[in-house]
């Protein structure tokens, strides 16, 4: 069925036209009926036009009103389904990138992360070298043991063993500035 595009759009705008002028009524009863987000209802209306014309209704169809009232169904289905999609990938995405509302105050921030370096500083100049990389790149740089293990070259358990050491004497070293060593 070859034929100019724009007039077969025409002949489907008009069909659909006609449908929602003599059916308009019960179709936004049926929208009410099988959904109770009032907010959605309007946008599944026109939804429910726009799919009315890009798929009309068969010539051969007896019972209108039960084919509409399924293509609405069918229609509201699909939106929940979509929104329940979109959902799910919002929050998967949320917590893989483990993002959080910043509440604080921006200056706050800089001061805490000037802090931070400050304290990687002390951590670089007081721990072993293999023993201070593991604890930037472990807390530094918001790694697992794992990728820590990998950036590093070394397997898993030696991470493990360098990250232990390093918090032990990390320990002592507040200890000692509790007792008023100034250590640190």
């Amino acid at each position: 069925m070859s034929g100019n595009p724009d007039t077969k759009i025409q002949n489907n705008l008009d069909m659909a036209s006609k449908v929602f002028n003599m059916y308009g009524d019960e179709i936004r009863a049926m929208i009410r009926f099988n959904t109770k987000n009032e907010a959605e209802m309007d946008d599944i209306f026109q939804d429910f036009f726009l799919s009315v014309v890009h798929k009309p209704i068969p010539h051969n169809v007896q019972d209108i009103r039960g084919y509409l009232y399924k293509a609405i169904t069918n229609d509201i289905i699909d939106v929940s389904r979509r929104t329940r999609s979109r959902r799910e990938r919002v929050q998967k995405y949320v917590e893989c990138r483990k993002y959080s509302i910043i509440e604080e105050d921006p200056r706050d921030l800089v001061i805490q992360a000037e802090n931070i370096q400050r304290m990687f500083g002390i951590i670089e100049k007081r721990l072993p070298k293999r023993e201070a990389e593991v604890v930037i790149r472990r807390f530094g740089g918001d790694l697992n043991t794992k990728d820590t293990a990998r950036c590093m070259q070394v397997n898993k358990r030696t991470v493990s063993r360098y990250l232990s050491m390093a918090i032990r004497k990390m320990r002592e070293l507040v200890h000692k500035d509790k007792d008023g060593d100034d250590y640190l």
